[in-house]
């Protein structure tokens, strides 16, 4: 395209962050000013700013351009000006990560600015409140630190005494559940016992009955001494026997009676134990619940307290930066500021002359170049429909 003259109304001067937008990276987007027209048409028109490069204002034309030129000039225009709009956009994020680096930085110069202070011990009288509670902040750290390590020593300890309570609580619950369980068993051995004895009993009972039904059924029968007297002593034979299972039975059923009064004591005992064991889980348990909240409490003190003497210590440092007390620990330091604080400001400006170059572009043009490619699309579309179609 050929080339212009600058006009004043672009309101470009020779200062550090509006010159900027003329460097090689901004030359790149697509540029724009007023022009006036051969045909007297005026609006903004891209023109070329390369480095060294000096634009001059368009000769006139010796006649109207043909509508062949002035279409092909419309199309080159959507190149030019998508060209322009990516070569923005990439240089547009670089400033931004630019400007976002030396702001991070800033505030990284500001806070060591605030340290310097701190570990010199400068005095200055705009600094005396912040001093003072930046001091009181620390000591309220100092403190949250202690009760944190008292509260984690505590936490061991109690810790350690609860364990062996509950250690010492599990031993003596499995000790009275194994004699509950062992005395359960010999309970049951001896009541099988007893009804094994009690079964025997009633079997001889039955058959001295029985026996002594035949001897009088055979005292009825002529001849039947002979049966009876044998009958007889079948039936002191059992008798005796029986005598001995009665004294067994009798034996064994107060032998019983203890054994079940001493299970139900053991299985009281092992209940009891069962208990304190659940008692002391459930303690130990709450116990370590709120010596966490304790604990996370004295974290929360610290480091509600480390933030604000962070926040306290940037004070200082801006403070500082404000009055700028004469000592020379700090001299590379507001030198270091300073520099990054023109940074930002020169980033600032080539972004805002960025946006200002990038909202002036031919609108008419741009317009006319798309809908004489999606006429010329159109076209294209139709002859080859037409042409299969014929």
């Amino acid at each position: 395209m050929a080339g212009a003259t600058l006009s004043p109304g672009l309101g470009l001067s020779t200062g550090r962050g509006q010159m900027a937008a003329l460097s090689p990276a901004a030359a790149a987007v697509s540029r724009t000013m007023l022009a006036q027209t051969a045909n007297g048409f005026t609006g903004p028109q891209t023109i070329a700013m390369l480095p060294g490069t000096i634009t001059r204002e368009r000769a006139p034309s010796l006649g109207p351009p043909s509508r062949l030129r002035s279409g092909a000039d419309a199309i080159g225009y959507i190149f030019v000006f998508l060209r322009g709009k990516v070569a923005a956009g990439k240089r547009r994020r670089r400033l931004g990560e630019e400007r976002d680096g030396a702001a991070t930085l800033l505030a990284s110069a500001i806070r060591d600015l605030g340290t310097t202070v701190l570990r010199d011990g400068v005095q200055h009288p705009d600094l005396t409140g912040l001093l003072e509670a930046i001091g009181r902040a620390e000591a309220q750290r100092e403190g949250a630190l202690a009760d944190l390590a008292a509260s984690e020593h505590q936490k061991e300890v109690e810790e350690a005494r609860l364990a062996e309570r509950e250690t010492t609580l599990e031993a003596e619950w499995k000790a009275a559940d194994s004699a509950s369980r062992a005395a359960d068993e010999v309970l049951r051995a001896a009541t099988a016992e007893n009804e094994a004895a009690g079964a025997r009993l009633r079997r001889v009972r039955d058959e001295r009955a029985r026996l002594e039904r035949e001897a009088d059924a055979a005292a009825m029968q002529p001849g039947g001494e002979t049966r009876i007297v044998h009958l007889k002593h079948e039936s002191e034979g059992l008798l005796a026997e029986a005598r001995t299972l009665e004294e067994q039975t009798s034996r064994l059923d107060k032998h019983l009676a203890d054994l079940r009064d001493r299970s139900a004591a053991l299985r009281a005992t092992a209940g009891a134990a069962r208990s304190k064991l659940d008692e002391a889980t459930a303690t130990r348990r709450q116990a370590a619940s709120a010596m966490a909240a304790s604990i996370s409490g004295h974290v929360r003190e610290r480091a509600d307290a480390e933030r604000e003497a962070a926040s306290l210590t940037e004070q200082l440092g801006r403070a500082t930066l404000q009055a700028r007390p004469a000592v020379s620990s700090l001299l590379s330091v507001y030198q270091r500021v300073d520099r990054l604080q023109e940074t930002i400001i020169d980033r600032e400006g080539e972004l805002a002359a960025l946006e200002r170059a990038a909202a002036h572009y031919d609108a008419r043009k741009l317009f006319t170049g798309v809908a004489l490619v999606l006429f010329l699309i159109g076209a294209g579309v139709a002859g080859v429909w037409f042409g299969l179609h014929r």
